[in-house]
């Protein structure tokens, strides 16, 4: 495990990373955007801001406990809106969701389930034992398992080392870093490359090294075309959003290049296996998994999800296989006490045509990570879970007229494949209560009026138009 304070000139590379344009849906299937950063408001206006100081970790204590409840319930009181009593809030809101699920536009066998985020208390439920696609929604069950694998504060090192026995061999050493882009690999080429000279070094051959993780496998579920728009397969080395055959050798190809641009000339051999006695020359260090996590949830970032699930794994102590990467997972949820009946995983981004989730293990999951005061303050931060009308992939969503009411109050994370839709997350009811939720459809292919028709949904969880 590596941990370490931002460097500021990474620091910096980040922000000029995540402040890229908004664009509109890759080219692929899912709903995976390029990030885009909108401010974070200056007051209190939901409780992940209010908390934001308290630290992501293994747990916390009970004075933090503390000090986040008397911090939510300050912010809860300020959002009350709802002139209704507790119990006829609680009625108006279950006819409302009855409405508004019975959109022409949805099934009538739409999956979905509302619990108290306090108590658990299922308060409402629609075909709720009916497992379905959840698309991208299985990105918070990726950073529950992530965020009770690993320490947020992590960062994955890719290195440079010189052999000893033979100097004229270099090896670019991956960590399984998906946020290594091409201009932070010619960053690691130049500092490589000024190491080598002052040794006197002006040809080296240049080797990958992917060991970190096993050889990749298929992954059941996925269409062949996802490998070429949305998703790349999991390698211990490759470049930030590659679409290609094969990362390990990109990288290991224009790191060679970007040495011979630097006067070392780098002839790029192929893999192999970092000697025992090497002699180090730089190293590139990754985002942190806090700040990856995030990233993932408010933009989809598939790639993202697949590497980081391994991680989890591989930091538990398994080979970091797609296997074991799932059984760390449903290890995990158990031993939360959420239910796995009926759950079925083969990934992490939620691709897979196979996943099939359970609507009560996606609220469960939902309800976990926000009762977790670390975890919250991770998944749940401004930069983190997509915001109605805010943030992330709902930035521009929560518009019309019947919905506008709920902005910023539905913190959830989407998903979308060509036959799936659905969304999960938190809703800030107008009443100070909070409310975990999840809606899943599958079978439609209009996405874009579904996704209207479950914003409504949600709107009715919130309760802003109830009185």
């Amino acid at each position: 495990m590596l941990v370490r304070p931002l460097a500021p000139a990474l620091a910096l590379a980040l922000a000029g990373l995540v402040a890229a344009p908004l664009a509109p849906a890759l080219a692929g299937e899912s709903d995976q955007i390029t990030p885009f950063v909108v401010p974070e408001p200056s007051g209190l206006s939901n409780i992940a801001r209010s908390t934001s100081g308290v630290a992501a970790g293994a747990g916390s204590s009970a004075g933090t406990s503390a000090a986040l409840r008397a911090a939510a319930s300050g912010v809860a009181a300020a959002r009350v809106t709802s002139r209704l009593e507790p119990a006829l809030f609680q009625a108006a809101m279950v006819s409302a969701l009855r409405g508004a699920a019975s959109s022409r536009y949805l099934s009538t066998r739409m999956s979905g389930m509302v619990l108290d985020a306090e108590s658990g208390e299922v308060l409402w439920s629609h075909y709720s034992y009916k497992a379905k696609m959840p698309a991208s929604t299985q990105k918070v069950m990726t950073a529950f398992t992530v965020l009770r694998s690993m320490n947020p504060e992590e960062q994955f090192v890719t290195t440079t080392s010189q052999s000893v026995a033979n100097p004229g061999n270099v090896y670019l050493t991956g960590a399984g870093d998906p946020s290594l882009t091409a201009t932070g690999l010619k960053s690691l080429a130049l500092r490589t490359a000024t190491a080598l000279k002052a040794k006197g070094a002006r040809t080296v051959n240049v080797y990958v090294d992917e060991s970190v993780f096993p050889a990749p496998t298929g992954t059941p579920g996925w269409k062949a075309s996802y490998l070429r728009s949305d998703v790349q397969v999991v390698r211990g080395l490759t470049l930030a959003g590659y679409r290609g055959k094969d990362g390990a050798a990109a990288a290991g190809a224009a790191f060679a290049k970007y040495l011979t641009a630097y006067k070392v000339t780098g002839v790029y051999r192929g893999r192999g296996a970092t000697p025992a006695e090497t002699e180090r020359l730089a190293d590139s260090w990754s985002a942190s998994v806090r700040s990856m996590v995030r990233t993932m949830l408010a933009y989809s970032v598939n790639d993202y999800a697949e590497y980081l699930l391994r991680h989890a794994a591989r930091a538990q102590g398994m080979p970091a296989t797609a296997r074991n990467a799932i059984a760390n997972q449903v290890g995990k949820l158990g031993a939360a006490g959420i239910s796995t009946a009926g759950y079925r995983a083969y990934d992490g981004s939620g691709l897979s045509r196979s996943n099939r989730m359970p609507a009560r293990t996606l609220a469960e999951t939902v309800r976990a990570l926000y009762v977790d005061p670390a975890a919250r303050e991770v998944a749940f931060a401004w930069s983190g879970m997509p915001r109605a009308g805010q943030t992330g992939t709902l930035r521009s969503r929560f518009r019309a007229k019947t919905q506008v009411c709920a902005k910023g109050r539905v913190l959830a994370k989407t998903g979308t494949l060509n036959d799936a839709v659905s969304l999960a997350g938190i809703a800030q009811g107008s009443d100070g209560r909070d409310r975990a939720f999840v809606l899943l459809e599958n079978g439609l292919t209009k996405a874009s009026s579904v996704r209207l028709a479950m914003d409504s949904v949600a709107t009715a969880v919130v309760g802003c138009r109830l009185g």
